[in-house]
């Protein structure tokens, strides 16, 4: 019996897109040395935010949002590119 492994979607999107990881451990290497600033969420001032990136080739170009407000910025994305 095979077992498929516990991450093989995250392994897949990672081949996918090395430009976003990429662009994601570029972010974690400024904010580890101090040139990105994590904020609170752009639209509600929520101190639990992450960073979205509008520009991938950009990394230390980020907006940040709560989750909330992360998941229908690129909900709006999706339905504005169909």
């Amino acid at each position: 019996m095979s077992a498929k492994p516990k991450y093989a979607s995250q392994l897949r999107w990672r081949k996918a897109n090395p430009e976003k990881v990429w662009c994601h451990v570029a972010l974690k290497s400024a904010m580890r040395r101090g040139l990105v600033v994590k904020q609170p969420c752009a639209i509600c001032g929520s101190p639990d935010s992450e960073a979205h990136h509008p520009d991938y080739s950009r990394p230390a170009h980020v907006i940040w949002l709560c989750r909330r407000h992360h998941k229908q910025i690129h909900k709006g994305a999706d339905n504005a590119a169909a």
